[in-house]
């Protein structure tokens, strides 16, 4: 009697019997050999049950090897978890600065419009904007943030919609199948669907990494995924098993400490429990107040600088000098550097510099971005005691 057939994981879950299209690769969307291919026109690819929906292909290097008897069971719980994502998972729209894009995800986790999201330069936007999966646009505006995990809570004024139900990441073993939900590179402009990737849980481990220059804040448990997530507009997407349960968020794009690669990876879903039941506690920083409301707060010169504050009616944050031993000096700035944004909060002036930094707590570490000449450069800063 011959072996059952057998079927590598390279080839992602499909009916006995049945076939699906080969995508096109698009070396617009992804260079080449990184997996990943575009739904589009011409360039569809349906999982059989999947009922069309476009998705990304993510890159599969799992050495499984599943029945074929099995695959009925895996494409309906395919479908279930696409329909899942796609109805909880939300593109957001704010401003660029810089190499910083103007786009991203988040994922809804209650009825009234709670967003949880990474932490982006975008979301300090006034025009910051959010798209269901039903088409409908709200504006969005940022009710606690986490530094250190590099989360926002975004709000939207909105009753009745889906959300995902918070449980355990523990569920999903290494190895398992999982789906991702995102807009990369804005490929949905409009009121297209998030787009779709499908990957394995390829391990679990504790994050060292760094965004650019800076080691990135964040040193807690993470999600390794076997699909290209690590792209614009990914993080703060949603990771789901097959039943469609929340498992993971997307985290912020950042360069492995000891391997010096992309990382593609996941925040696992307690951490974002975790995060929302602190902001419901109000242990979280909440939206910078103006500085007409703390006059006594920090001063661009509390932290050892001066800025070129001369000129016409719009003076950009450019530095003109930064005090020796200071916390400025300290994080590495220096001068003719223009400060872009502070803690993510977007300065396009000096005045929008010193009403940020105004708001900030003596003591606390933010997140600046600053552009030096042709780079674009993140610094973190520890403040201090302002001077009596």
């Amino acid at each position: 009697m011959s072996s059952p057939r057998v079927r590598d994981a390279f080839d992602p879950p499909v009916s006995a019997g049945r076939t699906a299209s080969v995508p096109m690769v698009s070396s617009a969307l992804a260079p080449a050999g990184t997996g990943i291919f575009r739904h589009g026109p011409g360039r569809r690819r349906r999982f059989p049950g999947a009922r069309g929906v476009p998705f990304l292909i993510g890159l599969w290097t799992c050495a499984t090897r599943v029945p074929v008897g099995a695959d009925h069971a895996a494409d309906s719980r395919l479908e279930t978890a696409i329909q899942v994502a796609e109805q909880r998972t939300v593109k957001l729209h704010g401003g660029a600065i810089g190499r910083e894009h103007g786009y991203g995800s988040g994922v809804l986790v209650s009825s009234d419009g709670l967003i949880v999201t990474t932490a982006a330069a975008m979301l300090e936007s006034p025009a910051l904007r959010c798209v269901l999966a039903d088409g409908r646009r709200f504006p969005a505006k940022i009710t606690a943030r986490d530094e250190e995990h590099q989360l926002v809570l975004l709000k939207i004024d909105a009753d009745g919609l889906p959300f995902f139900e918070l449980g355990e990441s523990s569920r999903v073993l290494v190895g398992d199948w999982v789906v991702a939900a995102a807009n990369p590179f804005k490929v949905a402009q409009g009121n297209e669907p998030v787009s779709f990737m499908v990957g394995i849980l390829s391990g679990r481990t504790v994050l060292a990494a760094r965004r650019r220059a800076q080691d990135f804040p964040y040193r807690g448990p993470i999600l390794l995924l076997d699909m290209i997530v690590a792209t614009p507009g990914s993080s703060g997407g949603a990771v789901v098993d097959l039943d469609g349960r929340l498992v993971g968020l997307i985290g912020r794009p950042v360069i492995g400490a000891q391997t010096n690669t992309w990382l593609n990876y996941a925040l696992p879903v307690e951490v974002v429990t975790e995060f929302l039941r602190a902001a419901d506690a109000g242990e979280l920083a909440q939206p910078a107040p103006a500085a007409a409301s703390r006059p006594h707060g920090l001063t661009p010169e509390d932290l050892g600088l001066r800025l070129f504050d001369v000129g016409g009616r719009v003076r950009p944050a450019y530095i003109e000098r930064v005090r020796g031993g200071s916390p400025a000096a300290l994080a590495g700035l220096r001068a003719d550097d223009l400060v872009l944004s502070v803690g993510g909060r977007a300065t396009a002036t000096c005045d929008e510099l010193r009403e940020t930094v105004a708001s900030l707590q003596p003591g606390s570490t933010v997140a600046l971005v600053v552009k030096r000449g042709e780079q674009v450069l993140e610094l973190t800063l520890t403040t201090t005691e302002p001077a009596q």
